[in-house]
């Protein structure tokens, strides 16, 4: 199995016009992200729409996806639900040979107590039985999970990493801090403003949700990471920081995302309902948009 490490990306779902999943499209994603250097797959994430799919279409993904990745590169698959109960049913979609781990993100809808979220991962990561990433991301899932509950799942060896998008460096330092006392745990940064940050204090790889339409651009990034050329890394981080903010300011990031990829004839602009697609104006400032900060994007499609 190859060690889960580097530049990751959280693969969208791609859709055909009446809902249903774009099995060529997502085979073609696949491929893209596999050339472009990209060393791991993450579906059914938040990026992935997980929370607009049926059971049917979840192990749709999930069987596509390994599939067509063939071991290559590892395939980790999101396990998320508002419940101990539901996060159990999207783990039984999920379960297949050829994933290397589970990221499970907390529940969401209620407020839990650490006493909660503990008794929740212990539950899930004993019904895995495979290795599981915790998915720290407070601003979607409503709760921050902290240092000393994440280091109780290290010692009773249930959990080997975190994936942590909270864009708080104070945090991401106590995980690092973490991860220097216990060296089997694997820290990745999913806040791309603090790449540069982080990288300089030895993560184990970054998530990126942009490299869905600039793969080659954040596998450079991470490149960039390993052989510590910070000044020229931080540049590259500042035009795609620049970049992903202006697409946000068009429409939210899934729609915003999906409409650029369609635009380099990847995917349709299609997201999962009833989230809508951007329309012909917002295509245009969007094509305006990569045009700016990466001209050579049209030459490079596939």
């Amino acid at each position: 199995m190859h060690s889960i490490q580097g530049m990751i990306v959280p693969l969208i779902t791609p859709f055909k016009g009446a809902g249903e999943v774009d099995v060529a499209a997502l085979k073609t994603l696949c491929e893209i992200q596999i050339r472009s250097g990209i060393q791991t797959l993450f579906v059914l994430g938040t990026t992935g729409e997980f929370y607009g799919l049926s059971p049917q279409q979840r192990r749709e993904v999930v069987e596509t996806t390994v599939e067509t990745v063939k071991g290559r590169i590892p395939v980790i698959v999101g396990i998320s639900g508002d419940s101990t109960a539901s996060a159990l049913s999207a783990l039984d979609c999920a379960r297949l040979g050829g994933v290397s781990a589970y990221v499970i993100s907390t529940p969401y809808f209620l407020s839990y107590t650490q006493a909660e979220l503990l008794d929740y991962f212990r539950e899930l990561a004993d019904a895995v039985g495979a290795p599981v990433i915790l998915y720290n991301y407070p601003a979607r899932y409503g709760h921050i999970i902290e240092v000393n509950t994440i280091e109780t799942l290290v010692k009773e060896r249930r959990v080997f990493g975190i994936k942590d998008t909270a864009g708080d460096l104070e945090y991401m330092f106590r995980l690092l801090q973490l991860k220097e006392s216990q060296p089997s745990f694997r820290v990745f940064e999913g806040a791309l403003q603090n790449l540069a940050l982080a990288g300089r204090r030895g993560i184990d790889g970054s998530v990126q949700a942009i490299g869905n339409l600039l793969p080659a651009e954040c596998a450079r990034l991470w490149r960039l990471v390993q052989s510590q050329e910070w000044t020229t890394l931080e540049k590259e981080i500042a035009r795609l920081w620049k970049f992903h903010r202006d697409i946000e300011g068009v429409a939210i990031f899934i729609s915003a995302l999906k409409g650029c990829m369609a635009l380099r004839g990847w995917c349709s602009e299609l997201p999962a309902r009833p989230t809508k697609a951007v329309g012909n104006t917002a295509t245009v400032r969007l094509r305006d948009l990569m045009d700016e900060a990466y001209p050579e994007w049209e030459v490079s499609s596939e």
